[in-house]
């Protein structure tokens, strides 16, 4: 089982930090993480996860 966890767009000095939660709150089960740029100096940060 696989799932996508798409957080709202942060700005470049939350990055770091919206990356750390994302991986304290799914631990092991993270497989990948994308961060995008969008607009505005705002980036979307994608967390694919596969199984725990």
């Amino acid at each position: 089982m696989s799932g996508e966890d798409t957080p709202d767009a942060v700005p470049l000095f939350l990055v770091p930090r919206a990356v750390a939660d994302a991986i304290r709150r799914h631990g092991r089960a993270v497989r990948e993480i994308t961060v995008r740029r969008t607009r505005n100096h705002q980036y979307a940060i994608h967390v694919e996860r596969g199984r725990p």
